[in-house]
């Protein structure tokens, strides 16, 4: 009930947020960030399903794909950042891209393991993350 209660949780606040990003900003990285939103969504949906391990694996290689696209954009507040701060700034979101893939290979390999406690907990990881990069790097309403 408990887990139940987390994953829709999850999914409104990931459905709130977004919106909201992806109607202030139609750019290459955030195609690739509402992308990776769908397919959380939907993971989160079926994760708890033995039968559907292996496309929930899938769904996960999917949001690593994501990650990885989206390493070759720079976030649309970059241009907001003085020109002195502009490298540190672009590091601090790779750093956080990389976060986010080292996540998903734990939530990859607790649904290897049928672990579902991991499960649980890396699933809070990504909205952590989620909430932190959206914080960071997504354009102001």
């Amino acid at each position: 009930m408990k887990f139940n209660y987390l994953l829709t949780l999850l999914a409104a606040l990931a459905v709130g947020a977004t919106s909201s990003f992806a109607a202030d900003d139609d750019t290459p990285l955030a195609k690739e960030m509402t992308k990776m939103n769908k397919t959380l969504r939907a993971l989160k949906k079926q994760v708890v399903e033995p039968a559907k391990k292996a496309e929930s694996i899938k769904m996960v290689d999917e949001m690593k794909a994501n990650v990885a696209a989206s390493l070759k954009y720079e976030p649309a507040k970059t241009t907001d950042q003085p020109a002195g701060d502009k490298p540190a700034y672009l590091d601090k979101y790779k750093k956080q891209l990389g976060d986010l893939d080292k996540a998903l290979d734990g939530l990859k390999a607790a649904i290897e393991k049928d672990d579902k406690d991991a499960v649980t907990k890396g699933l809070e990881q990504l909205s952590d993350l989620k909430e932190k990069g959206h914080k960071d790097f997504a354009p102001e309403e």
